[in-house]
Parts: C-alpha cells; structure tokens; sequence
C-alpha cells in the first residue's frame, strides 16, 4: 500500500505539469455544465445539494451521460456493472432483488447500502430499483459514504439519476427492438413547448422476452417476462426565479421468479408456481427559487410499491416449502435545501428532510407433504419411548404458517455543510466539512400463525379405538419499536492545482438503519408449534414417560431484530485533464470500516427462508482508476478498472465452544474484488449525399470477480473454496444512421462466456444431503434496433 501512495504523489506530480501547460489558458466551462469525455459530449450537471461543482466534487464521482447509455445499450440499473469502477448489481434473475455493491459494500436483504435517487425523490425499497431506463439526461454515481447530505442508507454512495426535461429538448423519439428468445420491445416519447414557459413530455414503453433457462419439471422457460410503463413530466418557467417541475412514473412488471438450478444442471425444476409481478408508481414535486445571492429548493415525493411473489422455497420437484409473498409499500418524502448562490469564497447549503414509510408484508409459508414426513419423524421416535402400541400422525399433510407484519418507520434530519475556498489564501486550496442529525422510528407488528399442525394420537389395538385429537397450533402477535439517533459528519480538502486538475482527501460516516427480519418468523413459529404441541401432548402421556424437552425460546424480539450498521470511509483522489482535454485520469484510494455490518444469512440452510444479522466489524480497502481517451473528435475509448478488498475484521456465529464459527479475516460474500470495464466507440461520416450519413461502431467489455458465495469462503464442510472465479463478457454493435433514422445490430456475451451470478447452499430436508444452486449468467444475445429522433 505504501508503494501505491508513493506512484500515486509521483504520478500526480508528473501530470500536475502536463495540466499546468496544457489548461492554465483553458476557457472554464460554465458551473452548470461537464465535459464527460465520450465523443466530446458535454451535459447539464447541476446539484440542489453539493457546495462543489459537480466536476470538482472531493469525492469519487462517475457521470453516465445519454450517448453512453444508448451506445452501451445500458437499459436499467443493472446494466451500470463495471461501467463504473467498483460498482456492481448481479443478476439475480428477478427484479425483487437489486442489491448494489460499491467497493465492497453492499446488501441482499434488509435497507439498502446506496441509495437511489430520480429527478431528486428518493427510492426506499430495493425492490424499487430496477426499471426501465428511457430518456436519461445522465446518471450520477457518487461512491463512498455520503450520509452528511444524503442521510440513511447511503454507506456505500449515492445513484443519482435524471430525466429529459421539456424545456431543453423538444421533438419526438421512437424506439423498436427485436432479439432472440423472444425479445421485443417498443419506446416512445413526445417533448414539446406549450408556451414559451411551460413545457409537457408523454412516454411510454413495452418489453418481454420469452426467459433465459428452462424448468424442466414444467417443460417451460421460467423466467420469461414482460414490462410497459409510462411517464409524464410537467415543466414551468413562471419567471426568471421561479421553476416548478411535477413528474410520474408509473413501471408494470410480470414474469417469472428467480431461475435457480443445481450446479450440476442445465435446467431449473420446480413443481410449485414461481412468478414475481410488480406495480410501481413514483411522482414528485419540485420547486426551485433562485433568490439575491441563494437557491430554495423544494422536492416533495411519493412512491407506491405492490408486489406479488411466489418461491418453490426448496427448488426441486419435491413438495418440501413454498412461498407467497405480497408486499404494499407507500412513502412521502420532503426535502428542502437552501444553497448559496454567489460567486465567492465561501459557499453553504442547510437543508430539512423528513419521511413516513409504511410496508405491509403478507408471507403465507407452506409447509407441504414431503416436509410433514420429515416432522413426523421425531414424532415417532417420540411414541417409541412409551412402549406402547400408540403413534402420532399429523392431522393434515400440510401445514401452513401465514404471516401479516406491518413495518412503519418514520424519520426526519437537519444537515449543513459549507466549502471555504482559498483556504489560508492559497489559491485553489479549500476545505468542505458538513454535518447531519438523523432520527428514524422503525417498528414491526406481526400476526402469524400455524394452521394444520395439530397431530391424531392413534392406538395400534386390536380393536378400533377413535384417535385422540391434540392441537399443536400456535398463534404468535404483537408489536415492536426501535429509535435511532445519528450525527454524521463529513470533512474534506481540495487542492485545486489548475482549472482541469485537483487533489483531495476526504473523510465521512455512513449509517444504514436497523431493523427487524420477517422472514425469520417461518423459524420462530416452527418453534413455537413444537413447544405447544408439547405442551399439550403432556395430558395424554403416563407420567413415567419423559417428553423430549423442548429448549425454551428466546424472546421473540431479539430472534427479528437487528442492530444498525454505521461506517467511516477515508478517500485520497485526484482528477486531471491533458492534452488539450482530451485525456483524462481520475484515481482513487480508499479505506472504509464497518461496524455492526448487516449480512444476509440463510436459515438453517435456506428452509427458514433468509434473515439479516449484525456480523461484528469489517473493512473494505482497495483503489480506482479511470482513464478517458478522445484522441479525435470521432473516437472515444475508455478504461474503468476497481479493486476491492472486502473482509471481516470480527465475526463470530454461535456460542463460545468448539461449534463456534469464526469468519473473522474471511472476504465478504457477494462482494467482487476485481472490476474492469473496457470500451471503444467510432463514428465514420461519410461524404454528403451517401446513403447512409454516419456509421456508429461500439464495443465493451466488463470483468468481474473473484465473488465469494457464503461467510466462510467455502463450501458446507469447509472442504473447497466457494466462489465465482473473474470473468468478463464483450458486447458489440453497429448501426448506420440517416436524418432522424438509425438502425443498430448487436449483440450480448458474444462469446456466450459461462458464469453464474448467484450461487448458495440448501440442505434437502428429505435426505438431509446439502446442495448447491446457482444462477446462470445470460447466455448470448443479439438483436437489431431501429430508432427515430426528431428534434423541433
């Protein structure tokens, strides 16, 4: 490491000269704009927030811009993997799922790590992230912890996307696209003046594809899906200070669940339906004053989740565990900054944000017929104790363990941060330092139940005797509520060594909420009917027959509950831009530690279901480096590589004693330690009056890996490593363009590179054997793309 600082400060020294001749006479490029290096475009990149311009943030900063987003036919949040350096979301099959890892830092379940943010209103549901990407005006990826301004859940960056406004751009953009297995979808948008001031966009999009992997059970692809949405934008320039902006998005989703098959099969099998349908809707209010001096900002949001899930839960075609879950979810959030506005020195921003959260949750668990012969074991081994002619036989084969929770929270938080430019009256340094109070109320209030667990005491006689009747189900209610209380403070400093050159070190605490598991009530029921079946079993039993005695459960509360999990991420970085802005670089060191780290574990091997819990310290550590090319104005290349060292530091499973785990100095599962994104774009113009006005050519290729699959790095026995090995996919297009028309050929993974995105261990609890299943990448794709664009 100390070697890397040291060819850091050297490189550094070396290209503070070329900057220094090459930039020093360099026009600056107005504040509200940034050049992003990608065939010399250049987009709007104002911030409501930032006391920084947004090119000379003291943070790693990546921004996508619309020509990038199209060429790399990126379509929704996932496609960004290794676009960026240490930014990956896998593919876990279904859009239920969108976990994001930022160097490192990441989650499956519970409160997500980075937040995600559209036209400023916030998103507070991972099930809420993966939508149809259509008319981006650019994409924002702060990395590292981003609390001070940005709040809860925000330990691993910020994702910050923004929609075409119909003030800037007015005309009409139609989009067709067709591909094998079944790919088909349709764009559309309108973007138009009303008035000079007031301006009004129309959206609307369909997609589906006929799924990826086959259920060989049903004899059916099982992940074929279907998409349409729509969006509306409302635009008002009422005066030359006052703006309003009003906005809807509402998504549709239907298709298939996850697609996960034994490792050593080509195919998923499941016997149980699975299937996972969505409604989205998101709208949100701006209003922006620009004062004598200063900016008011207001952003009010509303989002609407419904969902509706179904899991074969032992994915197989036996009759072990099912699940069916719907969730309703329903936020407002307000928010309002006010930020200098006025050339100098010193810049400020104060802001209040307030939001009401509430998700209702119905989990119906069934335990099916293949599971009540596995029950029904200790049950006999239970009769042979008596020594009598008598056994227990449950009453149903099936046992269902329906589940209601309603998950409120509410939270509110003050935040300042001020820049002080010329710090000590050297010119170019300067200091940011920011602060934020955060308050958040969490609560859970569960009504679940066991319905079927009720067993026949049935006498093996000579003569029929009527079986005894013995309920065993169990009813389980009540409520809980947790508050949190956080400071989080934020300090940086900048060296400003030319306009296209910088340095800075920067130092900021995340905080992600804690909370409470409702998938871990299958388990603690599953308890619960034991114990009362017990309990009531005692009557019948001679009183020289011992029952086993069942351990007393743990209060309810400390089995859900989980802890939250806070972070401080130090950063040393730089920016610079050389000949003739043509090149730049951009690097990046870091170190982050995590305390009360949140993991997803799965339940007694993935028959509970899975659940969150605090997995003591770790630490991520690791450097990025960017590098944009623009030789000519027709070409572009580009170079994004991260490196990620993610582990333990302390972390202990069990009691103290030889079946204690102990993961300490282990890696982080689902965490890559490698990205690297690769890519090149051409454009030939051909002579006017040809056929075609321009050729457009494009290629990529995105690398990741090593990604461990489970806390101890290795397999159930601890006898192999388990891990997705690096790996890396091409993708290609070419497409010609004449007028407002252009026609695309592509292709994905064109060398069809086999990979899994998801792998995790289950035990068959028929014949206790643990397997392992996985996730298939997707296989290759191709297709063609035709577009009109229609500028007024």
């Amino acid at each position: 490491m100390k070697k890397l600082f040291l060819l850091i400060f050297i490189l550094r020294g070396t290209l503070f000269v070329f900057a220094d001749d090459n930039d020093r006479a360099k026009e600056i490029h107005p504040n509200d704009t940034l050049k992003v290096y990608y065939l010399n475009e250049v987009v709007v990149s104002s911030s409501v927030k930032e006391t920084n311009e947004l090119r000379n943030l003291p943070t790693a900063v990546s921004v996508v811009s619309p020509r990038q987003l199209q060429d790399a036919r990126i379509e929704s949040l996932p496609g960004l993997s290794t676009f960026i350096p240490n930014f990956f979301i896998p593919s876990y099959g279904a859009k239920v799922s969108t976990p994001i890892y930022i160097r490192g830092v990441g989650a499956r379940l519970g409160a997500q790590t980075v937040s995600l943010y559209v036209d400023n209103v916030p998103s507070f549901n991972p099930s809420a992230f993966d939508f149809e990407f259509q008319d981006i005006q650019r994409i924002e990826v702060l990395r590292g912890a981003q609390g001070t301004l940005y709040g809860r859940n925000a330990i691993g960056g910020i994702v910050n996307i923004y929609t075409l406004s119909p003030l800037t751009f007015q005309g009409t953009k139609l989009m067709v696209s067709g591909g094998n297995y079944g790919q088909f979808s349709v764009k559309g948008s309108d973007y138009r003046k009303l008035s000079d001031r007031f301006g009004l966009s129309l959206a609307g999009y369909y997609k589906r594809d006929d799924g990826y992997f086959m259920n060989s059970h049903a004899g059916k692809k099982v992940d074929a899906s279907e998409n349409a949405g729509g969006r509306f934008k409302l635009e008002w320039q009422a005066s030359p200070s006052f703006k309003a902006m009003f906005f809807g998005n509402y998504d549709y989703l239907a298709g298939g669940a996850f697609p996960y098959m034994h490792k050593d099969s080509t195919a998923a099998s499941f016997n149980e339906p699975s299937s996972y349908d969505r409604h989205l809707f998101t709208n949100g209010l701006s209003l922006n004053f620009t004062g004598n001096g200063y900016t008011i900002h207001s952003t009010t949001g509303f989002q609407y989740l419904k969902d509706d899930m179904k899991m074969d839960q032992d994915y197989s075609p036996k009759s072990v565990f099912s699940i069916h879950q719907k969730q309703k979810q329903r936020s407002v959030s307000q928010e309002f900054t006010v930020k200098s506005d006025k050339p100098g020195n010193y810049r400020w921003v104060v802001g209040a944000f307030g939001f009401i959260d509430h998700r209702e949750i119905d989990t119906p668990v069934a335990l099916k017929e293949d599971m009540i012969k596995v029950l029904q074991r200790p049950l006999d081994i239970l009769m042979g104790n008596l020594g009598a002619p008598l056994r227990l036989v449950y009453a149903r084969d099936r046992i269902d363990l329906p589940g209601v929770y309603a998950k409120p929270s509410r939270g509110a938080a003050l935040f300042h941060q001020s820049t002080l430019n010329n710090l000590f009256g050297v010119e170019g340094l300067s200091a940011t330092a920011g602060i934020r109070f955060d308050y958040e109320h969490t609560g859970l209030d569960y009504s679940t139940k066991s319905d079927g667990g009720d067993v026949n005491m049935v006498f093996q006689t000579p003569r029929p005797v009527d079986p005894i009747f013995v309920e065993g189900d169990t009813l389980l209610e009540g409520s809980f509520r947790k508050d949190f209380w956080k400071i989080l403070p934020k300090f940086a400093l900048k060296y400003q060594m030319s306009p296209t050159s910088q340095i800075y070190l920067s130092a900021s605490k995340g905080y992600k909420t804690g909370g409470y598991n409702e998938q871990v009530f299958s388990d603690v029921l599953q308890g619960a009917l034991m114990e009362s079946l017990i309990r009531n079993l005692k009557p019948y039993v001679p009183g020289n027959v011992q029952l086993p005695e069942i351990p007393p459960m743990a209060p309810v509360e400390s089995q859900l509950s989980y802890d939250p999990e806070t972070s401080w991420t130090y950063e040393l970085g730089g920016r610079y831009e050389m000949l003739d802005r043509k090149l730049s670089l951009t690097y990046a060191l870091f170190y982050t530690h995590v305390d009360n780290l949140q993991i997803t574990q799965l339940a007694k091997q993935g028959t509970s279901g899975r659940t969150i819990a605090n997995a003591g310290k770790s630490e991520s550590k690791g450097f990025e480096l960017s590098l944009k090319y623009v030789p000519v104005a027709n070409l572009s290349l580009f170079a994004e590589y991260g490196f990620a060292d993610a582990r333990f530091v302390k972390y202990k499973i069990g009691e103290e004693g030889p079946g204690q785990a102990d993961y300490s100095g282990k890696h982080v599962p689902f965490a890559p330690r490698h990205t690297l994104g690769l890519g090149a774009s051409y454009v030939h113009h051909l002579p006017y009056g040809s056929f075609v006005d321009r050729v457009v050519g494009n290629m990529q290729y995105k690398g990741v890996g090593k990604i461990y699959w489970t806390e101890s790095n290795q397999n159930d026995g601890g006898t192999e490593d388990l891990y997705q090995p690096f790996y890396g996919i091409t993708n290609a297009s070419v497409a010609v363009e004449k007028g407002a028309f252009g026609l695309e050929c592509w292709v994905e993974n064109l060398f069809n590179t086999k990979y899994d995105s998801f792998l995790f261990e289950a035990k068959d609890m028929t014949t206790a054997q643990v397997n392992v299943f996985v996730q298939r990448g997707y296989p290759t794709r191709f297709g063609a793309t035709l577009r009109y664009t229609f500028d007024r």
